[in-house]
């Protein structure tokens, strides 16, 4: 019968190996898709942790909703990495308080979260976020490093129609669907820098970018926001040029449901009657060359 070896403790050079190859496995398998993260990383833990003597703490896999490493794209895909620390709660109710201003609430809004940012690029445009639980919905508000607003805002509750898989509230930042796995947002002659998704908003520290008053159709934009699904495949690419952003603007866009008109180019309200796409109005787009809305789906 084969005899096991006393138990004894790992030299600490071998401890601090294993840790790092540990640390490196989980890491790589975050960044494979999904139908693989159930097992895989768990089988490789438990290969690196079943040494004898040996205590490697392993990293717990983040959820979807915080999860920033999404689109499961190569480490030599990846653009600039926010890093964040969390703020106090003092620091937090401060910026709600920024972020709500003097309007009264009832129910109160309430802080679900806020961080600053570790690493902000020089003249960053907002480097502390904070999210609220509000009347009307979720919200958040940017602010920059002297504490201004900085993008943010836009409530949004359950069920509530979005456009596009992403929709853009300024200088980095914004909401997205269920599905988007990964958000970049790349300004103007700068580098791609990989957003934080939590709580249904990315987030991430760009660069401010000068807006340009004199503008034409081929005008770049000061930032393109592209959205990736769990396998990496583009699913949204943002608006590039000021005519691309024109001829978003002017598409004719329904409810999830395709019964009511959203948006169009035509008609002004008072025309377009009540909406509905059972029975246009004369001069309202045909609800068949339409684009139907996706739904915001993060509230419970």
């Amino acid at each position: 019968m084969n005899t096991l070896p006393p138990e004894r403790d790992l030299p600490a050079a071998t401890r601090t190996r294993q840790r790092h190859e540990l640390m490196a496995i989980v890491d790589h398998e975050s960044a494979v898709p999904r139908r693989r993260r159930l097992f895989v990383p768990l089988a490789a833990a438990a290969a690196i942790v079943l040494v004898v003597g040996a205590a490697i703490a392993v990293p717990a896999l983040r959820s979807d909703k915080s999860a920033s490493s999404a689109g499961h794209p190569t480490p030599a895909a990846l653009g600039v990495r926010t890093v964040f620390e969390p703020l106090d709660a003092a620091q937090k109710a401060a910026l709600m308080a920024k972020c709500i201003g003097p309007v009264k609430q009832d129910p109160p809004a309430k802080v679900l979260d806020g961080w600053r940012v570790v690493n902000p690029p020089e003249n960053a445009a907002a480097t502390s976020f904070v999210v609220l639980s509000e009347l009307h919905g979720w919200s958040y508000c940017g602010f920059d490093p002297k504490g201004n607003r900085a993008g943010g805002r836009g409530p949004r509750m359950p069920g509530q129609a979005i456009h596009d898989p992403i929709e853009d509230y300024g200088r980095g930042s914004g909401a997205y669907v269920q599905g988007v796995a990964r958000v970049t947002v790349t300004p103007h002659g700068g580098k791609t820098y990989e957003a934080e998704l939590r709580h249904g908003f990315y987030f991430t520290s760009v660069p401010e970018v000068p807006f340009n008053k004199k503008r034409t159709d081929s005008t770049p934009l000061e930032y393109v926001i592209r959205a990736y699904d769990g396998n990496g495949k583009l699913m949204y690419t943002s608006p590039r040029t000021v005519a691309e952003r024109k001829a978003r603007q002017a598409r004719c866009v329904l409810d999830p449901t395709g019964k009511t008109y959203l948006a169009w180019s035509g008609p002004g309200l008072e025309a377009a009657g009540d909406m509905s796409t059972d029975h246009p109005a004369p001069g309202m787009p045909d609800p068949k060359t339409c684009q139907l809305a996706l739904v915001w789906n993060w509230l419970p």
